[in-house]
């Protein structure tokens, strides 16, 4: 009668479903890419081939380009407006530097007479106003219905106005009482933007409220404010 059991040196099988298992585990693990791959692979995604084909957000670019530095624009004559006021004109002699490139603005301005006018009655020592100092208690200077600085919109403006100076100075051409002169220079002062009526203001009393628009500077722009 026949051995029951299994053959001399088969396996169990226990054995075989154990080396089975193992068999698929290394199928798998050769599939499947090692996790130094994975991120090897990852990272390769953000490494660019050039500079070129680099693509910033806005933000990285903002970041790399560094702080917005405004670049403060030099003003000149062309910003003006097209009929620039005295004011405007000393305004920007003001805030521009050097004194050659003040005495190049003043020059292309030679031939205005309310600047020759305004100039005469800054420096010229031949120029001697008549008016009496100060002004009329609670007078208000300059028209209250026009924007402050909106010259075009002022019922006068100083360009228009300027020959009512021989009314106001020793010698001028323009016959008047003295009371009809001061009431002149009032009216004046109350129809002029206020800007201009406070220049005209203080030309009156031999000043120049712009610092830096000399005696020297003018006549050096070819202003005759001295005499020979």
């Amino acid at each position: 009668m026949a051995k029951r059991g299994r053959p001399k040196g088969s396996l169990n099988k226990k054995t075989l479903e154990k080396i089975a298992n193992d068999e698929v585990k290394a199928v798998k693990e050769e599939s499947l890419p090692s996790a130094v791959d994975d991120a090897a692979d990852v990272m390769s995604g953000y490494e660019p081939k050039s500079l070129e084909e680099a693509k910033l957000s806005p933000t990285q670019e903002k970041i790399l380009k560094g702080p917005d530095v405004k670049e403060t624009k030099t003003k000149t004559v062309k910003d003006l407006p097209r009929n620039p006021s005295i004011v405007e004109i000393l305004g920007l002699v003001e805030e521009t530097k050097g004194k050659q490139s003040k005495v190049d603005i003043l020059k292309q301005f030679a031939d205005r007479n309310d600047v020759k006018y305004a100039l005469k009655a800054a420096f010229d020592d031949r120029v001697v106003f008549t008016l009496p100092d100060g002004l009329p208690d609670g007078f208000v200077i300059g028209d209250p219905d026009t924007p402050e600085g909106a010259m075009d919109m002022a019922p006068e403006r100083f360009i228009r106005v300027f020959k009512r100076m021989q009314y106001w100075v020793e010698g001028g051409r323009a016959q008047a009482s003295q009371s009809k002169r001061e009431e002149i220079f009032l009216n004046t002062l109350r129809s002029l933007e206020k800007s201009e009526a406070e220049f005209l203001l203080e030309i009156k009393d031999k000043n120049m409220p712009f610092k830096s628009v000399t005696k020297e500077i003018c006549e050096l722009a070819g202003f005759d404010l001295s005499p020979k």
